[in-house]
């Protein structure tokens, strides 16, 4: 068998010789039997080198390709997240935007309610802690406003799915707590308001007082501030309205006579009003006042703020001062001793105006007290004791 190889060996690489011919001059290369055989190796070497180095490059420029198609399949991930996230941000900020407005409208409903109803105002504090916590919520979401390109493969897993998740679910928690406090203190404010605001109608109107809606003479201004109540709801507006209305009809009540202008301990009622037998004639009669008898020289005072619109003499009345109050009420004071005040005079409540005394058509010192809505008598004991109860 070695043989049979070396025989072949020997008919396949036999030595030749190789004419090389250059410049003219011819050149003689022999080739040895063994140099052939390494010769071909390293030929069919240097193919087989460059058949695998071919494939090699073409299977790292496939991986390559696979590898850049994943990054920017990853990247349009990221950026469709961000987007995503930027959006979801943006809602989140105009409802935030908006719950704000509502809580500073709330805030400032209860700033503005009179003291009749300040108990009210306890409640506001569960608000301030709700948009606290949400304020909380919304920054925590904005602080993944942009995320790090590293870990957009780690997006892909269901463990960071619900992490993003999460903070979303948390403020919708926390919005919805708080437009149901808010809901709830709004309701109970607009009930509180409609409440008191019939409550005090209803006594004005039980003694005939009509309160008018502007004032000229009520010292009012100061700088305009615009409201921003576009995108309040309806139920805000009417709130706001009811408290207007409510503020006007306390305003109305600390311009009426809530008290009688003699001292409680320095008379006594000698006569009601309405329906009586009459003093000096004994016949049926209209008494149109209340006569508060009490001791010659008792101090008389002013029910209520208002403008001297007469004072001296009047007929039955005897020593009489005449007072124009707010919303058309006009108190009036006879039988008096002694007068304190001038026509046109300025007074305020409770200040001194005259002095009991028993001039005109009297039985003995007393005063004779009159009020008056827009021409109309009113019982003034009625009055006082209405205005007391709604207070």
């Amino acid at each position: 068998m070695l043989k049979l190889i070396a025989r072949l060996y020997t008919t396949l690489f036999r030595s030749k010789q190789v004419l090389i011919r250059q410049n003219g001059e011819i050149y003689m290369l022999t080739l040895a039997s063994w140099v052939q055989p390494v010769l071909i190796a390293l030929v069919l070497g240097a193919i087989a080198w460059s058949v695998i180095n071919a494939k090699s490059v073409k299977r790292q420029q496939s991986t390559i390709s696979s590898l850049q198609a994943q990054t920017e399949a990853a990247q349009q991930r990221f950026l469709n997240e961000k987007q995503q996230m930027q959006a979801q941000l943006a809602q989140q900020q105009q409802t935030l935007n908006e719950l704000s407005e509502k809580q500073l409208m709330l805030q400032s409903l209860v700033d503005a309610l009179p003291s009749s109803l300040n108990e009210t105002s306890g409640d506001i504090q569960d608000v301030d802690e709700n948009i606290n916590a949400d304020t909380s919520a919304e920054n925590d979401i904005s602080n993944q406003d942009s995320i790090p390109e590293t870990n957009s493969e780690q997006s892909e897993s269901g463990s960071t799915e619900q992490q993003k998740e999460q903070p979303q679910e948390d403020f919708n928690t926390q919005a919805q707590l708080l437009v149901a406090n808010q809901r709830d203190l709004l309701t109970a404010l607009s009930q509180n308001i409609q409440t008191r605001v019939t409550k005090l109608a209803t006594g004005l109107a039980e003694v005939g007082i009509a309160p008018q809606k502007e004032s000229s003479a009520l010292a009012q201004g100061g700088p305009y501030h615009q409201l921003e109540l576009e995108q309040l709801p309806e139920e805000y507006l009417s709130t706001i309205d009811n408290l207007v209305v409510l503020n006007n009809l306390e305003q109305v009540l600390t311009t009426l006579p809530d008290s009688m202008p003699v001292a409680k301990d320095n008379y006594y009622i000698s006569s009601q009003f309405g329906f009586r037998k009459d003093p000096i004639t004994g016949k049926r009669a209209y008494h149109k006042g209340v006569d508060l008898a009490g001791w010659h020289k008792t101090e008389i005072v002013a029910p209520a703020a208002g403008i001297v619109l007469r004072a001296g003499k009047n007929g039955g009345y005897g020593k009489f001062i005449e007072i124009q109050h707010e919303h058309g009420l006009v108190s009036r004071f006879g039988h008096l001793h002694t007068i304190k005040v001038k026509k046109g005079q300025q007074i305020s409540k409770s200040e001194v105006i005259a002095l009991m005394g028993s001039t005109g058509r009297s039985t003995s010192t007393h005063l004779h007290y009159e009020v008056l809505q827009n021409g109309k008598h009113i019982n003034p004991i009625k009055l006082t004791k209405v205005i007391n109860r709604v207070q």
